[in-house]
């Protein structure tokens, strides 16, 4: 059962470099187009585990002069993105590398559009207000996650309001992916575990979005299939670079997805928990988001079952009733088996916190398939409590 519609708009950027060893040529690309100078920015988690080193071993090799940022943080902060770009600005780099998460993904993002925008983040917070065309970015994803290199978006901290803004324009989508399932191979497991799901969400939020089209939904269905097959043995062994090859695949396809139908209660949900708990996204984002496809089984009780058959769940002679709630039962499974806290509870959440973040939640909760109230929102946090 795809999306009926009466035609659509799907918009895309798409120069994606995917295989193992990608990285170690990018500096003889960024020769061949006359770069010079360009802005490293990522996280201390790579340049403690040297996911960096290839890429800089190309840029040398390549003649290129390069300068690295490692202050980003998981939610990373507009002030951390406006200090890389004053750092850029002095160095007056031609190209913006992103290497990491979505955090690092996201602030290298910020960096190339601030270079050519005036202000501050915040006054990008929104869609379509970036005016000017930022400098290049290359995205080159460390995690199986966010989706960042192919997304119209970041996710961004205000530093002052702890709330999270989001960045949406086509203009800064990077120029160039750079797919390299070698990269993941050291990636710890609880980090696999919360990206890993957040793609799987991507995909399942994008593909059930009131603004799902017949187009979306090839992407979003081939990206559950990817995800959830390879999700468990990707876990068990991030050096599997069949696993992480497609886990990047479906991760791409759903950041493809999202870019275009937006997200749903989960992510709702999850901004709001990590604006007040600094909560890293993919933890927040899945330890609500079985009790939200409870809540939404009776919104699309037909994708409900494509989705079943995506993920070669056992569907044979259920109602469509029933296919849903093994759906959900799945959701419960992967929490438990990626070892991904399934309580609120656990992890310093007060219940006191839930009425403020359902009166930030309730801004973001327009695509999702079922209506949503701030009373619906209360009760999803007190469910996953």
């Amino acid at each position: 059962m795809f999306t009926m519609d009466n035609g659509f708009d799907f918009s895309g950027k798409l120069n994606i470099n995917f295989k193992p060893g990608a990285v170690k040529v990018i500096g003889k690309e960024l020769a061949k187009q006359g770069i010079e100078k360009v802005l490293i920015v990522t996280d201390p988690g790579v340049l403690k585990a040297k996911l960096h080193e290839n890429l800089i071993s190309s840029l040398n090799q390549a003649n290129i002069q390069y300068q690295v940022f490692s202050d980003v943080e998981p939610n990373p902060r507009d002030t951390t993105c406006e200090k890389a770009a004053i750092l850029a600005k002095e160095l007056k780099i031609g190209t913006v590398i992103g290497i990491g998460g979505g955090s690092s993904l996201d602030t290298a993002k910020c960096v190339s559009f601030l270079l050519t925008n005036p202000g501050r983040v915040k006054d990008y917070n929104g869609k379509d207000k970036v005016k000017n065309e930022p400098i290049p970015m290359i995205a080159i994803p460390t995690t199986a996650g966010t989706g960042s290199e192919v997304t119209a978006n970041a996710a961004i901290t205000d530093s002052e309001k702890h709330i999270k803004m989001s960045v949406r324009s086509q203009k800064i989508i990077p120029y160039l992916a750079v797919l390299d399932p070698e990269l993941l191979a050291t990636l710890p497991q609880h980090v696999a575990a919360f990206s890993s799901m957040d793609a799987l969400i991507h995909a399942i939020e994008s593909f059930l979005s009131r603004n799902a089209n017949s187009f979306s939904d090839f992407f979003n269905l081939k990206a559950i299939e990817l995800l959830s097959k390879y999700i468990r043995p990707f876990y068990a062994e991030p050096s599997n670079t069949e696993a992480a090859g497609n886990m990047l695949l479906g991760s791409m396809l759903a950041g493809l997805g999202i870019s275009n139908t937006g997200t749903g209660n989960a992510h709702a949900l999850g901004r709001a928990l990590g604006g007040d708990y600094d909560m890293a996204h993919g933890l927040a984002c899945s330890v609500v988001f079985p009790h939200v496809m409870k809540f939404n089984a009776m919104a699309q009780p037909g994708k409900f079952v494509e989705i079943a058959k995506a993920m070669d769940l056992p569907v044979k002679g259920l109602s469509e009733k029933e296919i849903g709630v093994k759906v959900v039962e799945e959701m419960f499974a992967l929490l438990d088996e990626l070892n991904i806290p399934a309580k609120l509870s656990g992890l310093n959440v007060t219940k006191e916190s839930f009425e403020n973040m359902a009166s930030v939640a309730i801004n973001n909760v327009k695509p999702n398939p079922r209506k949503t109230t701030e009373t619906d929102i209360i009760r999803l946090f007190e469910e996953s409590y």
